[in-house]
């Protein structure tokens, strides 16, 4: 049988909104209230300056530029409302981190597979290159301090020069949230131009390195959740 090749349609930016609404709506009971609530609100100032204006002009267009408004606002808090539900969903899921590191649109390049793990204590460290030099992501809590350890070492003996940034990620003490990693990442000092990135990317995987043993039960792969979900495809 042969394969449907046809180019998929891309998604309409409303049918990008129902699909975040339906699927934020079950698990999030203040958002009907909340988008009604911009929406009302946001109509009845821009029709209330208009009525203090005065005129019918003065009416019509400040109710116009009301609806506009209020509806970016409800989108713009919908957006908020589903990606905090998501990140809450997500928490303690392993590969998480990863997800929500490879939806960073440009700059950044993370390895689908992990570069280390722990099969004792089930820490997962992720690696990743961009402008900020290399940067691991390390899942386990405080059991997955030795195993970023190690891949430090073994990456600045590949790479020597190149800094490497280490990014605990939870919930507790000292580690970054999934809400927060993206804009953590972001901010990573800038230590590599785009020619330099490229020659480290290859070096890393042209030296590579053995594959790291998988914990009993844990695919890392398998269980990370959907990156075009998060976003917004």
């Amino acid at each position: 049988m042969a394969k449907d090749t046809s180019p998929q349609k891309k998604q309409r930016w409303y049918s990008l909104v129902a699909q975040a609404y339906k699927v934020t709506a079950p698990h999030d009971k203040w958002l009907l209230p909340g988008i009604i609530g911009i929406i009302v609100g946001g109509i009845a100032v821009f029709v209330v300056i208009g009525l203090i204006i005065g005129g019918t002009a003065a009416i019509i267009y400040t109710s116009i530029f009301g609806v506009l408004t209020a509806l970016l606002g409800a989108m713009y808090f919908l957006t908020r409302r589903f990606e905090s539900n998501a990140y809450a969903r997500m928490a303690g899921q392993p590969g998480a981190a990863l997800a929500v590191a490879q939806a960073i649109r440009s700059g950044w390049e993370f390895q689908d597979e992990p570069v280390n793990m722990d099969p004792r204590s089930q820490a997962i460290v992720f690696q990743g290159v961009g402008k900020g030099g290399i940067v691991l992501l390390a899942e386990g809590g405080n059991a997955a301090r030795k195993t970023v350890q190690t891949t430090t070492k073994r990456i600045e003996k590949l790479v020597p020069g190149v800094p490497v940034t280490s990014y605990y990620v939870g919930s507790g003490e000292g580690e970054v949230s999934l809400a927060k990693l993206q804009r953590t990442i972001r901010k990573t000092p800038k230590a590599l131009n785009k020619n330099a990135q490229a020659t480290v990317k290859a070096r890393l995987k042209a030296i590579g390195g053995s594959k790291p043993p998988l914990p009993k039960g844990i695919d890392p792969v398998r269980a990370r959740p959907d990156r075009k979900g998060m976003r917004g495809r």
